[in-house]
């Protein structure tokens, strides 16, 4: 466990809250301030530890929800809601048959990073910050970043689905 300036806890395996699928929002709280609070201090975190994505259930909230920047740039701090967006319950609803593998890296699985097959592209529904429902394609790299958050909300790490997996520095 890593915390940060704003008290969320970074979970590390082996925690146990890591395989646990997570509970989608109710609409009160979408709309309550403290969601808007917490997905600032989610923002921060990752930027902390340079992420591109971070799902609720890594900081130990079982809420089907994670952000992901809007310009896929580790280095690029992000300034909160106009640099990241937000994927409210979200469902994948189409996979494409093609397929591509790429090393990811997880922020809680530090120190190494897995060669994970992803679907290039995919249809994906989930609410916005607003409560809108939006559906929509997604394809490339964000397709990939998507993926990897999606799973973490049903509990599922990238050491699951890895065809190879090596150390990093």
């Amino acid at each position: 466990m890593v915390r940060n300036k704003n008290n969320l806890n970074l979970k590390i395996i082996p925690d146990p809250i890591l395989r646990k699928k997570s509970k989608n929002l109710s609409l009160s709280e979408i709309k309550n301030r403290k969601f808007l609070d917490f997905i600032k201090n989610m923002s921060i975190l990752m930027d902390e530890y340079q992420g591109i994505g971070l799902s609720a259930v890594q900081v130990g909230f079982l809420k089907n929800f994670f952000i992901i920047k809007k310009e896929l740039d580790k280095e690029k701090i992000s300034n909160y809601l106009e640099d990241i967006e937000v994927f409210i319950n979200p469902e994948i609803l189409e996979y494409s048959q093609e397929v591509e593998e790429n090393w990811e890296g997880c922020l809680s699985i530090p120190g190494i990073e897995c060669l994970v097959p992803r679907s290039k592209k995919i249809k994906v529904k989930y609410l916005d910050l607003e409560a809108n429902l939006v559906e929509k394609y997604i394809d490339d790299f964000k397709a990939i970043v998507f993926q990897h958050e999606y799973d973490h909300t049903r509990g599922i790490l990238i050491i699951d689905k890895a065809k190879k997996i090596r150390e990093i520095k």
